[in-house]
């Protein structure tokens, strides 16, 4: 009996031992999996600094939940980091509306108030915001937009420029899906290919240290 009973908890102190190691294992990072390098890399502005992309679509119920955990990262970024948002269609008119209606936040100077006011209005109210005009009637609403003033920005040249530049340059990168990060206009990751949003993040700072590698950078 007390054979069986030492055999037993010997059994116990070995399986706990392979958890432990399993969970304090560091995170790995393998190229083709966690992160894969873009269809055409796009020369720094600046080789001392480091730009991590957001691809996103207002649509996108998955750049809905990964939203906070990006601002949060935002927050704590290291200072030779720069981080923009592109918005993405994905090919969808809808996308194109959401796209024209993220340039226009960012020209009127609502992004703070808009950004999450158009991911709310359409994950949490279920509105879609299939059409201009229901996406004038939110920007009046949330942040007290006058419809004209809406509208000539909406359907201005400079933010139709913007939309065309940032599908161009999602199609020069390869971004197919969203959301997708592209870290130093290299290396694509994002949810689908980590598994995971704590993943994603721990991969962006992972690509950030590559690249500053990868260029010499001194942090």
């Amino acid at each position: 009996m007390r054979r069986a009973l030492r055999g037993l908890i010997a059994a116990v102190l070995s399986l706990s031992a392979i958890a432990c190691s399993a969970a304090d294992k560091p995170a790995s990072f393998e190229e083709g999996k966690q992160y894969k390098q873009v269809n055409e890399v796009q020369a720094p502005a600046d080789k001392k600094r480091v730009q991590v992309a957001e691809f996103f679509w207002y649509g996108c119920p998955h750049c809905y939940a990964f939203d906070p955990s990006l601002r949060a990262w935002e927050k704590t970024k290291p200072a030779d980091v720069d981080f923009v948002r592109y918005p993405n269609s994905l090919g969808h008119p809808q996308g194109l509306l959401h796209s024209r209606a993220f340039y226009t936040e960012q020209a009127l100077g609502v992004f703070d108030t808009m950004h999450t006011a158009l991911f709310d209005a359409i994950h949490k109210d279920g509105n879609p915001l299939i059409s201009e005009a229901q996406i004038a009637a939110l920007f009046q609403s949330k942040a007290g937009i006058d419809p004209d003033k809406f509208s000539g920005t909406f359907n201005g040249f400079v933010v139709d420029a913007e939309v065309r530049q940032a599908e161009n340059l999602a199609r020069s990168y390869g971004v197919f899906s969203v959301p997708t990060i592209i870290v130093g206009g290299k290396y694509m990751t994002g949810p689908a290919m980590t598994g995971g949003l704590d993943q994603t993040i721990a991969t962006i700072n992972f690509l950030v240290d590559k690249v500053r590698k990868e260029r010499g950078i001194k942090k």
